[in-house]
Formats: structure tokens, C-alpha cells, sequence
């Protein structure tokens, strides 16, 4: 009895061992997966992607120099290529693209009365219609890829200095402003050493055309048709790389914030039309053909054929928002700065990047 006894008190600690150390296994286990949890969490955080859209239409303003409504760059082919109307169509959206022959700064009045809900428009006038009040946020990049040159009609001028009191035409608050103040700087002299007329590129080159104006700061296809008619160029962008501008495509931060499935699937059309440009390297040349443009017009603004959208920022970006907003303040074309770091929402192409499989 005893010995039954003895062996029943063993098997009970044993038991009790047993459960003790099974109990622990289970704690440590659980804590281990507590630690594999926060560090997951900390190598890869999760994001909460917003989702839904409360608008059935978007619309998207581009800048249209020559008034025939073309698209010669990577919204061209995203658009050609069907790739815009294929990923709003999948989520009941319908697109408007609109043409704006009054460049950046109708850009930003039809986003300021919500006439346009993105617009694709010049570094210079977004900075301006954002530190104007218009509340924006940069969902994509061009590229610095923009370029304007000092064109003259009479062959008697032959730099920037003999045009000292004459008249030169371009756009106020557009990107040619900005490379003609720096052509300005570059030679000693001021905007207010030269008759400044403004007009957009088209009319700043009928200008020209017609001997109104004596030069006028002009850049794409509006330079190469100059060029190509025999008008001279005393001071070429191509030669000042530093001078470069991109352009920005904002968003009116109202509309992000109802429609943030149109956001993404815009901005995964303009990755798809990327992503074709870098694999087929003759699509972005194809476009420009495409519009009646000549291949010896591309060649001469384009020469490593690579004006395609960055989509993303770079440090060069960065970099070019800090200085247009410099210059924008140091000409007193607007009077308040405003916190540039945090316009990017970078939050749409990072998105499309992912799920696209592109870097």
C-alpha cells in the first residue's frame, strides 16, 4: 500500500513538473512571437493605404504651347497607349484632359476655382500657386528636363548683353522667367536693364515673328520651329545644364483626400507609360513624331533621349524646389515662403512603384 502510495506522490510531481514546463514553453513561445512581431513591424511597417473615390470624373490639365492640344512627352503616351483610360476605367472613373495654351498660371487658377483636379504644369508656377494659398501636393515629377533659350531675330545681336534697353518676351511666373533671370545674372546684368514683355511661349514667338519684340526666351517645340525658320539663338540652355526645370504633377489636396483610388490609378498609368519608355527605348521619340514634330527637333533638345517622367523625386528635385522657391522670394514674385519638405506626397508612386514592380 505504501509502495502504491510512494509511486502515485511520484507520478503526481512528475505530472506537475510536466505542466510547469509545458506552461513556461507556451510563455517563452508566446514572447517570442510578441519580439518577431515589433521587429517585423520595424523592418517592414505597415502601411493604411487609403482607398475609395466619392467623384466618377477627373480632370487633368496639361500645359498646351502651340494650341493644338498635343502631348508630346510621358502623359502623350499614357494616354496613346491607353494605359489612362484603362486604369480609371476599371474603377468607373472617366478622364478629361485639357489643354491649357495659358501654361502654368491658368494651370493654377483652374486649380484654385476646382475647374482641375491635377494639373501637370512648370516648377516655377507651382511653387507660386502653392505659396499663393492654392493647397496642392506634388504626387509625381517630370524630371529636370526643361530647357528654354534666348532667340533673336536680328542677326546684328549676338549675346545677351547687346540686348541691353531692347525687348525680350516670355512669360512671367512660367520656367523660361526663371532661365532668363539667370541669363540675365549670368552676363552682370537685370530684368530692369531690358524692356520685359510678357506673353506665353506662342505669342512671345509671333512677337518675335511679327518684329515686336526683339528676343524671346522660349523652349520645346516653340524653340526648335524658331530655329528651324532660321531665327538665331545668342544664349542656348543646351550649354547651362545647371539652368534645368522640371515640371511637377499636383493635385488639389481636397480631392486627394476623397479620391485617393483615382489618385493611384493615374499615377500607376504614368509608371506604366514610364516603364514602357525605359523598356522600348524609341517610344518616347515615337510620341514626339507622333504629333508632326520633326526627328531633327528631337534630336536637338533631346540628345540622350531620355525626356521621359521620373515619377519619383530625386536629390536633383529636391534641390531644384529649394532653389525655385529662392528665386521666387528673392524677385518678389511671391511675398511668403512655405514649408516645401512636406508638399511631396509621396505616398501614390511609391504605391504604383510597388505594385508595378519598378524602382
Amino acid at each position: 500500500m505504501k509502495r502504491k502510495e510512494g509511486i502515485a506522490k511520484i507520478a503526481l510531481i512528475l505530472a506537475t513538473i510536466l505542466l510547469i514546463s509545458a506552461c513556461a514553453k507556451k510563455s517563452n513561445s508566446n514572447k517570442e512571437q510578441v519580439v518577431d512581431v515589433d521587429t517585423q513591424s520595424q523592418l517592414a511597417p505597415a502601411t493604411d493605404f487609403p482607398t475609395g473615390h466619392k467623384s466618377d470624373t477627373v480632370k487633368i490639365g496639361y500645359v498646351d504651347v502651340t494650341g493644338g492640344g498635343v502631348l508630346s512627352d510621358t502623359l502623350g503616351v499614357a494616354r496613346d497607349q491607353g494605359f489612362i483610360e484603362e486604369e480609371l476605367n476599371a474603377i468607373g472613373v472617366k478622364v478629361e484632359l485639357v489643354p491649357m495654351t495659358g501654361a502654368g498660371p491658368a494651370i493654377n487658377e483652374a486649380l484654385a476655382t476646382k475647374d482641375l483636379d491635377i494639373g501637370v504644369l512648370g516648377d516655377v508656377p507651382a511653387v507660386i500657386g502653392k505659396a499663393s494659398g492654392i493647397d496642392t501636393q506634388i504626387i509625381a515629377y517630370s524630371g529636370l528636363n526643361n530647357g528654354a533659350s534666348l532667340v533673336v531675330g536680328d542677326e546684328t545681336y549676338h549675346s545677351v548683353q547687346d540686348l541691353k534697353g531692347k525687348k525680350i518676351a516670355t512669360q512671367r511666373g512660367a520656367f523660361m522667367h526663371r532661365i532668363l533671370q539667370y541669363m540675365l545674372s549670368d552676363v552682370g546684368m537685370k530684368e530692369s536693364d531690358i524692356e520685359f514683355v510678357n506673353a506665353n511661349a506662342q505669342d512671345s514667338a509671333e512677337l518675335l515673328v511679327t518684329g515686336n519684340v526683339d528676343a524671346a526666351v522660349v523652349g520645346g517645340v516653340t524653340l526648335t520651329r524658331l530655329v528651324e525658320q532660321g531665327y538665331k539663338v545668342v544664349c542656348d540652355y543646351r550649354e547651362h545644364p545647371e539652368w534645368s526645370s522640371g515640371s511637377y504633377i499636383v493635385a488639389r489636396t481636397e480631392y486627394i483626400e476623397k479620391n485617393p483610388d483615382i489618385i493611384l490609378a493615374f499615377i500607376r498609368a504614368l509608371v506604366k507609360a514610364r516603364n514602357l519608355c525605359e523598356e522600348e527605348k524609341d517610344t518616347i521619340r515615337n510620341q514626339w513624331l507622333s504629333t508632326g514634330e520633326s526627328e531633327e527637333s528631337y534630336r536637338y533638345l533631346y540628345p540622350d533621349g531620355d525626356n521621359y517622367y521620373s515619377i519619383g523625386s530625386s536629390e536633383a528635385d529636391i534641390q531644384n524646389k529649394e532653389n525655385t522657391l529662392k528665386f521666387l522670394l528673392d524677385n518678389k514674385l511671391i511675398v511668403e515662403s512655405f514649408d516645401i519638405e512636406t508638399w511631396e506626397n509621396a505616398t501614390f508612386y511609391t504605391e504604383a512603384f510597388k505594385e508595378l514592380s519598378k524602382k
